[in-house]
């Protein structure tokens, strides 16, 4: 792949990223949480470039005292091995807990991990709560769970519900996987020119941010409505 795509597909992940904290409850968690786990948190935050080992301690007492979004954050630090040893099962651990105490964003690491490790009924249904919840991140991660286990175009428009939705919604990678199912001829020979004008919305919209939200809108109801 070119330098010109990696630096776009960065870009998009971020920010696609940066959808779902968005849309997420971290802000709610965040004004829950106690003065002294919030004084943890910023002294993490302050030293994660230059002491590792700190920053993480630091970060594992604050969720062992009932920080929410801490116990996320490490069990993402178990998962990549990142500042401590890499432990999937503690890593699993601290999701569970971020899960049941009320993180949307923890569900979709959690329903990660545990594809990866091969639980697909239970990373299934971690997703399906997410739906349910009308959490629009778990559409997606929904969507992209049930094409990775077979992809084919009987289940790209079995799932394409789910990605119409979240379009709707505006989530960012929705449009583009409704895009390259397009392009490919999954949705039905007849979509794959409304494909690529879909992809150049989209890669539009990653270019020049919030001015383009109406032009992703549009092409997300056109999708969905197709």
């Amino acid at each position: 792949m070119c330098k010109f795509c990696d630096r776009f597909w960065d870009r998009f992940w971020v920010k696609s990223d940066a959808w779902e904290r968005a849309h997420s409850n971290e802000s709610d968690l965040w004004a829950e949480e106690t003065v002294q786990n919030r004084g943890l948190i910023d002294q993490a935050l302050a030293i994660q470039d230059t002491e590792r080992a700190t920053t993480f301690q630091l970060y594992l007492e604050a969720a062992d005292a009932g920080s929410i979004w801490s116990m996320e954050k490490v069990g993402w630090h178990y998962q990549t091995g990142t500042f401590v040893a890499k432990d999937l099962a503690k890593a699993q651990d601290y999701y569970y807990r971020a899960v049941c105490a009320g993180s949307w964003m923890a569900t979709l690491e959690y329903a990660r991990l545990l594809a990866e490790q091969g639980h697909h009924e239970y990373c299934e249904r971690v997703l399906e709560n997410g739906v349910a919840s009308d959490f629009v991140p778990a559409y997606v991660a929904l969507a992209r769970f049930r094409y990775e286990q077979s992809k084919t175009a009987m289940v790209c428009r079995e799932v394409r519900p789910l990605l119409d939705y979240a379009a709707r919604r505006g989530h960012p990678e929705a449009n583009v996987m409704l895009a390259r199912w397009m392009m490919s001829g999954k949705l039905g020979i007849h979509k794959i020119p409304q494909g690529y004008k879909l992809a150049l919305q989209s890669a539009f919209r990653s270019a020049y941010g919030a001015d383009a939200d109406a032009d992703l809108r549009g092409a997300g109801e056109t999708a969905a409505h197709a």
